[in-house]
């Protein structure tokens, strides 16, 4: 144990270093070789922070495929989102054993590539249930290459993911997905350079006895022009426009009751000539019998017309339409 110097120690060794009876040690010149750049601009840089959005996005997708796949193999069908990790992409690619099912399309208008991958004890316990099979048997893959049928049965259900993806992102940001192409081999599947930031979406899938991964493969540099959307507090989904109620209240309302009014005119009179108004006496409005009236819906003014008789009632032709913005559409009649 090294000895623990007094105070009054302390106070002498303090004076010989000022005084210089005592060298400090001095430190070495750093060597400017040794100095590494850091890059303010890399993506190693990037905070790993949580992404409420991203991850609600995902849980919405999950619910979507989960009915999706329920509906196309009629049995029930599990599909949980399970994680959102971001590493790089070669070590992703290092996850993915050999034949894996790797779908790569695009997620229009953001720029570059993204990865669906479907793990091969999935595709066969699909392929199984969609034959007829129980989906209880466990496969071997063995190294082999995917059939012609079991390439176009995935498919299948791979299109169906992407669609009900694009619909769960809609709310997130508008886009279309577009398939480019199926690979099985991961070094074939090079979206970005290994060393390229991207996120890895795990879902879970459980079809009968049978549980496996889907995973999502998005590049950071995709999903960088929307990432504060991404950070930002995912809003609920009550504030999201549920098209089946929209459509019911507008198929609804067109069926509402509206009061329409036609002005034929107008004047002003004086207090004394409305008291001695009687029977017989003619007020003079302030257009000609020619002039179009006004028509208003609602107590808005909505039309311009013409009065006249229609099959013994009594009608107005409408011959303007009234913009918004008080313009008139000159073309309706």
């Amino acid at each position: 144990m090294s000895q623990v110097l007094t105070q009054e120690e302390v106070d002498a060794l303090l004076r010989g270093i000022s005084g210089g009876q005592i060298e400090a040690e001095i430190e070495e010149d750093v060597d400017p070789s040794g100095i590494v750049r850091y890059d303010l601009a890399s993506q190693d840089r990037i905070i790993r922070g949580r992404m409420p959005t991203l991850e609600m996005t995902n849980e919405k997708f999950a619910r979507m495929f989960r009915t999706t796949l329920s509906s196309l193999l009629r049995k029930v069908v599990t599909v949980n989102s399970m994680s959102v990790d971001m590493i790089k992409f070669g070590e992703f690619l290092k996850t993915l054993p050999v034949p894996t099912s790797l779908h790569i399309f695009r997620m229009e208008p953001l720029r570059g590539n993204a990865i669906f991958v479907m793990e091969s004890k999935v595709i066969f316990t699909l392929v199984d249930v969609l034959f007829g099979g129980a989906g209880k048997e466990l496969f071997k893959v063995e190294g082999r290459e995917f059939t012609a049928i079991e390439t176009n049965l995935i498919k299948k259900v791979i299109l169906s993911a992407l669609s009900d993806l694009e619909k769960a992102w809609k709310t997130l940001h508008d886009i279309q997905v577009v398939y480019q192409r199926s690979e099985i081999n991961p070094q074939f599947a090079q979206i970005v350079p290994p060393t390229d930031l991207v996120f890895v979406i795990d879902f879970e899938i459980e079809v009968e006895y049978i549980t496996g991964i889907l995973k999502l493969c998005i590049p950071y540099s995709t999903v960088e022009p929307i990432r504060e959307k991404l950070q930002a507090g995912f809003q609920s989904e009550q504030m999201e426009v549920d098209k089946v109620w929209m459509n019911r209240f507008r198929r609804n309302l067109m069926y509402a009751d509206l009061d329409l009014l036609i002005e034929l005119g107008k004047t002003r009179l004086s207090a004394n000539d409305v008291v001695n108004l009687k029977e017989g006496d003619v007020i003079t409005l302030d257009q000609y019998c020619t002039d179009p009236v006004s028509i208003f819906v609602e107590g808005v003014l909505k039309f311009k017309g013409h009065p006249g008789n229609f099959k013994g009632n009594q009608a107005v032709k409408i011959s303007e339409i009234l913009q918004d913005k008080g313009e008139i559409d000159h073309g309706a009649e």
